[in-house]
């Protein structure tokens, strides 16, 4: 009896996470994918002047952080004022555009990245394993194929979307879809923004989060579905259901629901940290790997049981922001791990 009562409480602990651990896990690979193919980061504006140290970099990456987030914030009271206007369908269709293009352009990315990484580093040491030397494939794709190929990757995009939004799909592959799109984004923003640029954004976001939920646009939009004001049509899939289609944009686990962006900023956070481990990896060896990513895990999940907690305290009847104490906990200990990876070891 006893043994089955355990099991039954860590059948709980692990659906409780569940979602969180998978949509973390699922963007560390796709980061890690990234990384071993050689991608370069790109999203900066402001770069850091050689031999400026630590400090420069801190400032380039406050300054890209400000950039990302001040259109987040345009965008965030842009929704409101569409709303208010009665531009549901204009809005509904930007939604609809954004998320489909955006999970396309993100899978053909990385689908791209992991075939050149399987041809260069894979399929020729299987084909030469006696060959000297660090012989590199260049694939060769001419403009059909990639055009085919860009607009499958479209497509997928388009059926993750509408398995998110349609009310055709169960709660169940909606989460799964949810979770899919959510570590594709956030792995992305993992290894295209440099550390410090990621480390100030998701702070930013954070904050942003307390004042949108208590004060700001998240909780007029919340009043206004209670008051009837936000059902909007929303069918991907030619389906009529009246649904507010921001609700649909939440992990629904039947207690508690979890926004995208949650899911999307818990997720770059622990990509980044593979990202970031990468090169201590070629200097001191895969251990390197877990030192930052699990301590940056733990803080995560932590944050968010928590969060869950203190929402379950409440009655269910409010809503909490789902990032501060996740990404607070969560950057403070990854800041933790980089100082000691850096002045002890």
């Amino acid at each position: 009896m006893r043994a089955n009562t355990g099991m039954k409480r860590v059948k709980r602990v692990f659906r409780f996470f569940a979602p969180v651990m998978s949509v973390i896990f699922l963007a560390s690979l796709l980061a890690l994918i990234m990384t071993l193919s050689g991608l370069e980061v790109q999203a900066e504006v402001f770069v850091a002047e050689e031999g400026s140290g630590t400090a420069g970099q801190a400032g380039a990456g406050l300054g890209n952080a400000v950039l990302f987030f001040v259109p987040a914030i345009i965008g965030s009271f842009g929704i409101i004022a569409l709303l208010k206007f009665g531009k549901r369908r204009l809005l509904k269709n930007v939604f609809r555009a954004l998320f489909s293009f955006t999970t396309g352009i993100i899978v053909f990315v990385f689908v791209y990245y992991l075939i050149g990484l399987i041809l260069d580093r894979v399929y020729w040491y299987l084909a030469n394993p006696y060959s000297p030397g660090n012989y590199i494939i260049t694939v060769n794709a001419d403009l059909p194929s990639m055009v085919s190929f860009l607009i499958m990757s479209l497509l997928i995009g388009y059926i993750l979307t509408s398995m998110v939004f349609s009310s055709k799909f169960r709660r169940r592959e909606r989460n799964n879809a949810l979770i899919v799109i959510s570590a594709l984004m956030g792995a992305f923003i993992a290894v295209i923004m440099p550390t410090w640029t990621v480390l100030f954004l998701l702070i930013a976001l954070a904050l942003w989060d307390i004042y949108a939920v208590f004060k700001g646009p998240i909780k007029t939009m919340v009043q206004m579905e209670m008051d009837g004001n936000l059902m909007a049509r929303w069918d991907p899939l030619g389906d009529e259901s009246d649904r507010f289609p921001f609700q649909n944009m939440t992990y629904d686990s039947g207690t508690w629901q979890l926004g995208i962006g949650d899911l999307v900023f818990y997720s770059a956070l622990g990509a980044h940290s593979i990202y970031y481990s990468v090169p201590y990896v070629r200097t001191e060896g895969l251990w390197m790997m877990p030192f930052f990513f699990v301590p940056v895990l733990v803080a995560i999940l932590v944050g968010f049981a928590y969060t869950i907690y203190r929402l379950q305290r409440s009655g269910g009847e409010s809503i909490l922001p789902g990032l501060p104490i996740p990404m607070f906990l969560g950057v403070f200990i990854f800041v933790v791990m980089m100082l000691i990876a850096r002045f002890v070891i």
